[in-house]
């Protein structure tokens, strides 16, 4: 008994000096060959304690790499905001081929590229920047002072052009805004919210973010993923997007060196133009921007980088063939004034109530930085206000 009671006390030992081993990196594999040693009645011990140190060490590789892949994607992060500032300075001629305008933002500016993953000493590194300001901003529909603004108007005719009920923009608006009082179509505490299990009450203040909208009547997960609903699956002649070639290619390139945009000019005329395929309500709409004061530049849209159902959101007069007109000329050459679409509005009246709510400028941005160590994969998504330098926004996946 007192053989069988030292040996046990030896295995603890031994399973103590692994452990600090391999958690010190001092090559505590070493330990596990004395294993063996121990006794018979031990056996089914000691293939437990290596089954664990093993475990043990791939947790510790595991969870090395999805560090590293955490640090480079918060890297990542760091090089965006520079080639957002580099956007801002008008610095990206060497990879867009033609000469940037810093008082306006478009798809020809170097942040809109589709970067391809920057190879790294220790994995990959791929970033994405989205441009904010060509969203609709659901927190400016309203405020302490002006109940119900074009913003959410706008919103009404986006769910209208998209088949579904004009409620949407009902109920995101009671939600936001700071009384109990419902519209029409909306929904309050007392008449729904509190009537849920659990009940909860309307938040009466502006979205944290675009997930808070599952907290809302009637918006599903097939709303907001844009899996169904509406007019879904009847819409035709759509398109991935319409911001124009972003890739980077050697044809690009050569024709960038030979100062030749003659080429390039050519491909933007062709490019179809039309509705988007995705119906991803976070596509459309951002939470970010100024919400006390609805007319600031932090909310209005920018028609450089707004997509077809946005622009067609604008108004309720925006005929497709407006839209299309305003995207095919984008993309021959960004507007460098809200001014240069009257033509295309036609309506003097409604372009002046419409010009408070456009621009050619953006100020916030969507960074995804997708890093990839071995297999480990780590994806951070900031919200970046380049106007002001602040992070609004921080997940780490």
């Amino acid at each position: 008994m007192n053989s069988i009671k030292q040996k046990i006390a030896a295995w603890y030992e031994t399973r103590k000096k692994v452990n600090h081993a391999v958690f010190s990196g001092k090559g505590g594999y070493a330990f596990i060959l004395i294993l063996p040693l121990l006794s018979i009645p031990l056996a089914s011990l000691s293939f437990n304690f290596v089954a664990e140190t093993q475990t043990s060490v791939g947790y510790i590789k595991k969870y090395g790499n999805r560090f590293k892949a955490s640090c480079i994607a918060a890297s990542g992060i760091e090089l965006a905001k520079t080639i957002l500032d580099a956007g801002k300075m008008g610095s990206g001629r060497f990879l867009t081929g033609r000469a940037s305008n810093r008082n306006i933002d478009s798809y020809e500016d170097i942040w809109a590229l589709d970067f391809p993953a920057f190879p790294l000493e220790d994995g990959t590194l791929k970033l994405e920047i989205c441009d904010e300001n060509s969203k609709i901003n659901l927190n400016a529909f309203a405020n302490e002072v002006t109940e119900q603004t074009r913003y959410y108007y706008m919103a009404q005719t986006f769910f209208i052009n998209m088949g579904l009920p004009i409620d949407f923009a009902h109920i995101i608006h009671d939600w936001i805004d700071i009384d109990d009082s419902r519209l029409p179509y909306g929904a309050e505490s007392g008449d729904y919210y509190m009537t849920l299990t659990p009940p909860y009450r309307a938040k009466n203040s502006a979205l944290d973010s675009m997930d808070e909208l599952f907290m809302l009547k009637g918006i599903t997960p097939e709303i907001f993923y844009g899996l169904g609903g509406g007019n879904f699956g009847k819409e035709e002649n759509l398109v991935t997007h319409n911001k124009g070639d972003l890739s980077i290619d050697i044809e690009r390139l050569t024709e960038m060196l030979s100062g030749d945009n003659s080429a390039m000019a050519e491909k933007r005329r062709d490019i179809k133009i039309g509705k988007e395929k995705s119906r991803a309500l976070e596509d459309y709409f951002r939470v970010y921007g100024d919400n006390k004061d609805f007319l600031h530049d932090y909310n209005k849209i920018n028609i450089n980088t707004a997509s077809y159902r946005v622009i067609s959101a604008l108004t309720e007069n925006m005929t497709d063939d407006k839209v299309t007109e305003i995207i095919r000329r984008r993309l021959i050459k960004p507007f460098s004034t809200v001014n240069e679409i009257k033509d295309i509005v036609q309506n003097d009246s409604e372009f002046e109530i419409l010009r408070k709510y456009i621009t050619v400028r953006s100020f916030i941005f969507k960074i995804k930085a997708t890093a990839y160590v071995n297999s480990a994969e780590t994806k951070i998504t900031a919200y970046y206000n380049r106007d002001n330098k602040k992070l609004l926004y921080w997940c780490e996946e």
